[in-house]
């Protein structure tokens, strides 16, 4: 039986803790970006994801902090393994969905779009995705596809005369 998530259990825990790690590999990538400009702070590129990292830090904190409230450390750590558990030996679980959306997203960004077109890079992508989730019929999904990476080409490089990858 799947325990049940409600606010200030572990599931805020777990995902406050993951906001907190996103949030630190955002401040770091910020102050990369922040050393190649070479320029000032009030100026910098980085000004922005420093600002929404701050943001993100802030509301991550307070999730973190209502987790808590009420339990204690060991009985939430304890609650978090048994839900991460539950992910992978449970057969209604998402995570393989989630995880095979990531696979396909990754391939899509390292391996096709530097190999073909945007038009096929992108068509390829979005007929697996839809066709991995399920998503609708095969000459439904034929038809979004088209229509959407259609739609992107005609705005982006006829009407706002912008270069597509």
């Amino acid at each position: 039986m799947r325990p049940s998530l409600r606010p200030g259990s572990s599931g805020d825990f777990f995902s406050a803790v993951i906001l907190l790690l996103f949030t630190g590999f955002l401040f770091q990538q910020s102050l990369l970006i922040h050393q190649d400009a070479k320029v000032a702070w009030n100026v910098s590129p980085a000004l922005l994801p420093v600002f929404l990292g701050s943001c993100l830090l802030l509301c991550s904190l307070i999730l973190l902090f209502r987790s808590q409230r009420g339990q204690s450390f060991a009985g939430l750590t304890a609650s978090v393994i048994q839900h991460v558990r539950l992910w992978f030996v449970d057969d209604s679980s998402e995570w393989k969905r989630i995880l095979g959306g990531i696979a396909l997203l990754a391939i899509y960004i390292f391996v096709l779009i530097p190999i073909f077109e945007f038009w096929l890079s992108s068509s390829l992508f979005l007929l697996a995705i839809f066709i991995f989730l399920r998503a609708a019929a095969y000459w439904k999904i034929v038809l979004v596809t088209a229509g959407a990476v259609g739609g992107i080409i005609l705005l982006f490089n006829k009407i706002f005369n912008v270069t597509l990858p």
